[in-house]
């Protein structure tokens, strides 16, 4: 896998080299499962389904969809590659969840999130506003990680 890696970040295209990358590593989630994926992985694994779900529907999207139960390890994985700004928004959404728990089941996670919504439609709206205008690059970012880290992807 480092060697795919390595090849996809010699890549001129950021967003060509981030699609390589992330192919590759939904290959080894897809044949073994989220848990067999070590945390530089699972980094790359969250980003870019926080991304795929944000650019589809903003937080709505992310937490109506089995992104939303790894809210905490995209905290993490954001944190990893140092988006300060869309940690501070997601980390607000998760304090909206009594007890910061993000239900498992699909089906709890979006009656819950439907609640809090209804109750906090516009501070969700804003929250998704501020990602959206943020410009922060996370693809650029999770490209950097890959590249301080590569030895972990194997």
């Amino acid at each position: 896998m480092n060697m795919e890696i390595q090849a996809a970040l010699d890549v001129a295209d950021e967003t060509d080299s981030f699609l390589q990358i992330t192919d590759v590593i939904y290959e080894k989630e897809e044949e073994s499962g989220y848990d067999s994926l070590n945390d530089a992985e699972r980094t790359v694994f969250c980003i870019d389904q926080f991304l795929r779900e944000m650019e589809n529907g903003g937080f709505v999207q992310f937490f109506h969809h089995e992104a939303g139960y790894r809210a905490e390890d995209t905290l993490s994985a954001l944190d990893n590659i140092k988006a300060k700004i869309s940690h501070q928004l997601l980390d607000q959404v998760i304090n909206l969840f009594p007890g910061r728990a993000v239900p498992e089941d699909e089906d709890a996670r979006i009656d819950e999130f439907d609640r809090i919504e209804s109750e906090h439609a516009d501070d969700i709206a804003g929250l998704d506003d501020r990602f959206y205008d943020s410009g922060e690059n996370l693809v650029g970012m999770t490209l950097r990680y890959v590249q301080r880290n590569l030895r972990e992807f194997h």
